[in-house]
């Protein structure tokens, strides 16, 4: 049987799809499988970029991979990008900011709808991007936001998931009010490691909340976000002290983690938010605290259906976790501390 080349005869839409699933310096590659091939990679709606691909060439890493880019820009279509990921180290410094912002306005101008940006130290990021009538969804792993936060110019209309990572932004309770003020669309927030004045997350659409180690974080007063889905906190004790989260009456899976600090404040208020609330995680070495504070004016959990007590355990706690018991009619799942031994584990 002759030779057919059944994967140059797919459709252009097809192979493009298949295009997307590698990066970029892949697919660049592909246009010396045949003629076919030669354009099909500037067509790409899809682009990352990663420096460590890059490791086992010249010693020069970054002046191949800002030529490369610049290249790749320059002789790509002049179609509009649905993504537009880049991919540093934190190891390699010498990637010019000059060029960073100049890549992320080219993915801004081409109407990107999902932009990454990971492991540069890179300090401002240019103001066009919280302006953009385009973008969906937000990934950045970087120091600093930049000016236009602070400076209260954020209006992105479409935008539903903004995922931040190790980012500073202490010192300024305004800036987490005007990125939530500029994003009526936002469905999913995620603040993982970041330096932030919290004190108040209001946002009456969002559906997804993740707040992780916020390191140095200021207290949290309160949290508005009537519909909210899915609920994580992981922070320590003295963040949480005092919090009023309002009712959730939509949220369905939730996890608090809680670690350090001291004691909590008599009106704080987080486990009576969330009365229809299937599956619950408490945990954290002062859990037992907070749940000695706020166990008698807990809702009953009548669609509670998985409670999971990870720091606690019937020999050390019972009467919390007898107490969560009697607040879980439904109940079909219970997992506690895996030993019974935690109380001396304690004292060690």
């Amino acid at each position: 049987m002759a030779h057919v080349d059944r994967i140059s005869n797919l459709p252009d839409d097809l192979l493009h799809c298949i295009l997307s699933l590698l990066d970029t310096q892949e697919v660049v590659q592909t246009c010396i499988l045949s003629k076919r091939w030669q354009r099909l990679w500037a067509d790409v709606d899809s682009l990352e970029l990663v420096l460590p691909s890059f490791k086992t060439h010249s010693p020069n890493i970054e002046r191949r991979f800002t030529k490369f880019i610049d290249e790749l820009l320059s002789r790509r279509n002049n179609s509009d990008l649905r993504e537009f990921r880049l991919f540093c180290e934190e190891s390699f410094f010498n990637v010019s900011h000059r060029k960073i912002t100049a890549w992320i306005l080219y993915a801004i101008r081409h109407k990107a709808k999902v932009i990454e940006i990971d492991g540069c130290l890179y300090w401002s990021l240019p103001r066009d991007i919280f302006t953009s009538s385009s973008l969906e969804e937000l990934y950045l792993y970087i120091p600093s936001l930049g000016k236009g936060v602070v400076a209260g110019k954020v209006n992105l209309p479409q935008l539903k998931k903004l995922h931040l990572n190790g980012i500073i932004m202490s010192g300024n309770p305004a800036i987490l009010r005007n990125l939530l003020s500029g994003c009526p669309a936002l469905e999913d927030l995620s603040l993982n490691v970041c330096t932030i004045d919290l004190h108040m997350v209001s946002s009456p659409q969002l559906k997804h909340l993740s707040i992780v180690s916020a390191l140095d974080t200021a207290r949290i007063e309160s949290i508005k976000t009537p519909n909210l889905v899915s609920l994580c906190l992981k922070l320590s004790g003295d963040v949480l002290r005092a919090a009023n989260l309002e009712k959730m009456p939509f949220l369905l899976n939730v996890i608090v983690s809680v670690t350090g600090g001291t004691s909590f404040d008599e009106n704080c208020s987080i486990l009576a938010a969330f009365p229809n609330v299937r599956s619950l995680e408490l945990c954290g070495n002062i859990m037992k605290d907070l749940l000695r504070v706020e166990l008698l004016k807990c809702p009953t959990y009548f669609n509670l259906t998985k409670l999971h007590l990870r720091d606690l355990c019937q020999f050390c706690h019972g009467d919390l976790v007898d107490g969560m018991l009697a607040h879980s009619p439904n109940l079909e799942k219970l997992q506690l501390c895996k030993t019974t031994r935690c109380c001396q584990r304690e004292d060690d």
